[in-house]
């Protein structure tokens, strides 16, 4: 099976590419193989701009059986536990649009400059159909934003218009190119604070990249 293993930061896929150095063949800089596997790490930059132009250059993306995307997200509610994995299966941008002089938001969708029932959109969101991988955790849906969330005014703002679990900064830029190519993915996020007026005093990074890393070879071992 030829993966790809994404990922905005080497930080954040750090203890799987070790366990693939230990465990695999290493073919190139970017390609590891077992003779069941060809894996291939693939490190894009944070925010979305980066993540589009990265997955843009891949010409050769539709010829791989699986794109695995890992990475950190802040949780909007208590119902998640500082250092729990999740798979995001439905995104969108939550601030492409308009700000109104009144404050509030208007997305491109609300704006009718993006068909939101356009594939790969539904409703304006866009969703993991794919069932053919599976990873047994629970499911949440994602929002992706280009400044993370800091005050109390912004955060309630968007849980009230979009009702979201959790959020990042590229998560519906690789759902929208993995539709788009026809890919199966999985998107599995490390939960590494809430989402709340901004204080990384209370976040737990090591232990979200550690827990999400352990999924993923887990799922490099299942498939």
């Amino acid at each position: 099976m030829k993966i790809l293993l994404v990922s905005a930061t080497v930080f954040e896929l750090m203890p799987t590419l070790e366990y693939l150095e230990k465990h695999f063949e290493t073919k190139s800089f970017s390609e590891f193989t077992n003779g069941i596997h060809s894996i291939h790490p693939f490190v894009t930059g944070v925010g979305s701009p980066m993540m589009a132009f990265g997955m843009g250059k891949l010409h050769d993306a539709p010829t791989y059986d699986l794109v695995i995307h890992g990475g950190l997200s802040g949780a909007y509610d208590n119902q998640f536990n500082l250092g729990d994995v999740v798979e995001v299966v439905k995104e969108r941008w939550a601030d492409l649009g308009a700000e109104e002089q009144d404050g509030g938001f208007t997305d491109l969708v609300e704006m009718e400059l993006m068909d939101g029932n356009r594939i790969p959109f539904s409703e304006g969101w866009i969703l993991n159909k794919q069932s053919k991988y599976t990873t047994g955790l629970k499911q949440c849906t994602g929002l992706t934003v280009n400044k993370v969330s800091g005050t109390q005014k912004t955060i309630d703002a968007i849980k009230n218009k979009y009702a979201a679990d959790v959020e990042s900064m590229e998560g519906a830029t690789l759902f929208y190119a993995c539709r788009m190519w026809d890919v199966p993915f999985i998107s599995i996020r490390g939960i590494s604070n809430y989402v709340q007026p901004r204080d990384k005093s209370s976040w737990k990074i090591p232990e979200a990249i550690e827990k999400m890393n352990e999924q993923i070879i887990k799922l490099i071992g299942n498939y």
